[in-house]
């Protein structure tokens, strides 16, 4: 890679781990309502998990807007809440479909890569607040299940941990 080539890039890496982070708690969000979805499913039909299963099967290949319009279609909820749910897909569809390729001419500046990263890291607050609210429904669901998102949250960090091992990077 030349010289000029890395320098972009380390230029950009601020820009790119925004964005990635923010992509994560979309994907975090539409996860969240799939999980709710399909413990839904479990529920009104105890099946050993195959209710669940096809649920989460069904919903997974749905687009946010559809995870939201089914849940609405399941559970009744205030339409200021309809409303919060929305705002936050609205955002997850504004980064996902185009958000970079939109800003690429604000790249090349300083201050405009810094307005960047202020927008990505306000969407992902604004989004994560949806999807917070959305695993307070679950911690409803998943005492019958013996945990809540808490212990599944910290089980993943336990996972990660074990999978990843920190290292001494004076060793080789």
């Amino acid at each position: 890679m030349t010289d000029a080539r890395s320098h972009v890039r380390e230029t950009l890496d601020p820009v790119m781990l925004e964005f990635g982070a923010t992509v994560y708690i979309c994907q975090l969000f539409e996860n969240s309502l799939c999980l709710l979805l399909a413990l839904m499913s479990e529920q009104r039909l105890p099946s050993a998990g195959q209710a669940f299963q096809a649920s989460w099967d069904f919903h997974s290949e749905k687009t946010l807007g559809g995870l939201v319009a089914a849940l609405k279609g399941q559970i009744e909820f205030p339409s200021d809440f309809e409303s919060f749910l929305r705002e936050g897909v609205d955002q997850r569809n504004a980064v996902i479909h185009g958000y970079m390729t939109k800003n690429t001419p604000r790249f090349t500046d300083p201050k405009g890569r810094l307005e960047v990263i202020e927008e990505l890291r306000a969407i992902r607050n604004n989004v994560r607040k949806r999807d917070l609210a959305i695993c307070k429904l679950l911690d409803a669901l998943l005492p019958k299940y013996g945990t809540s998102t808490e212990a599944l949250k910290r089980n993943a960090d336990v996972l990660w941990d074990a999978l990843n091992p920190p290292t001494d990077p004076t060793s080789h």
